[in-house]
């Protein structure tokens, strides 16, 4: 009995240290899972690109054509929503101003004796859309397709020269500035770079139709553009 009396409480002893140590153990608490980002909310932004045209018309393709190119950069706006299975849709609006240009010129003859020299030159001052957004998000990374509504506003410029026996017999220039209308399509990745800024690329096709340039006779252009952007948004 007294050996028995001893193992018990020798047992009870143990128990009693291996559950004083476990109290004096400090407690760790497990950090709680980080929170998953949200695509959804309105932002605003900055971009800058460069952009490449295709200005078509009878009197310019008949000299080799004109292809205005240049540097842009402007800002822009808008929405986006996240659903539950990660697909996120919204709407974005934007403008951008620069400096795309592209002309001809032909001389034919001496212009100190008899000669015609004809001069086109197109510019590209200003353009946006109104576009659609519809990507996938894997957290942080939204891989995205656009389309919608574009616009750009181009002038035309036209000078006329002829010269007969050193002497200038026919002096004419002309000049108009159209606002073209028609669609964009496209593509682009963004990333949550923090909580509230994300950078992007995209790419934009757009087709902006036909308009007519009044310089003393009517010419009908056609006018495809194309841009590489990249950008920085700020979501609130």
């Amino acid at each position: 009995m007294k050996n028995t009396a001893l193992g018990l409480l020798i047992a009870v002893g143990l128990a009693g240290a291996a559950q004083a140590a476990d109290l004096s153990t400090p407690y760790e608490p497990v950090p709680p899972p980080a929170p998953v980002f949200s695509w959804t909310g309105v932002y605003i932004g900055a971009h800058g690109g460069y952009a490449w045209s295709d200005f078509t018309s009878e009197p310019t393709d008949a000299y080799g054509g004109v292809k205005p190119d240049g540097w842009f950069g402007g800002g822009q706006g808008g929405f986006n929503y996240q659903f539950s299975n990660n697909l996120v849709l919204g709407i974005e609006a934007d403008a951008s101003f620069g400096d795309q240009k592209d002309g001809i010129s032909t001389l034919l003859g001496d212009p100190t004796e008899n000669a015609f020299a004809l001069d086109y030159s197109t510019k590209i001052d200003s353009f946006g859309t109104v576009r659609a957004r519809a990507g996938y998000a894997f957290d942080r990374f939204l891989p995205y397709v656009t389309g919608g509504l574009a616009w750009a506003n181009a002038e035309l410029d036209f000078h006329q020269q002829v010269t007969a026996d050193g002497s200038v017999v026919v002096d004419n220039s002309a000049s108009d500035k159209q606002t073209f209308t028609g669609w964009a399509l496209g593509a682009g990745l963004e990333y949550a770079v923090t909580n509230h800024v994300t950078a992007k690329v995209e790419y934009l096709y757009a087709d902006l139709g036909s308009k007519d340039f009044d310089l003393g006779t009517p010419v009908r252009a056609d006018l495809t553009t194309q841009t590489i952007k990249f950008g920085l948004n700020y979501k609130f």
